[in-house]
């Protein structure tokens, strides 16, 4: 059995942090032990939402070749 641990939907409205959402992505990588930089990105863009995901879209669109590093 795989141990997960699921990350909260970040919308980008309100009184979400951003720093505290990728603090916790961060954390959720280091006790995944997961360090493949596709699987880091899937499980980010998976847990956004509304806003951020479009802007999320929009910036992609923009640079398609955008590592984990500069998302």
């Amino acid at each position: 059995m795989v141990n997960t641990i699921k990350l909260y939907l970040f919308v980008g409205v309100g009184n979400e942090d951003p720093d505290q959402f990728w603090f916790m992505v961060r954390v959720m990588w280091e006790a995944q032990r997961v360090t493949n930089d596709n699987i880091k990105k899937a499980t980010l863009v998976s847990a956004l939402q509304d806003r951020a995901l479009t802007s999320y879209i929009k910036h992609s669109n923009d640079h398609p070749n955008v590592g984990i590093i500069e998302i």
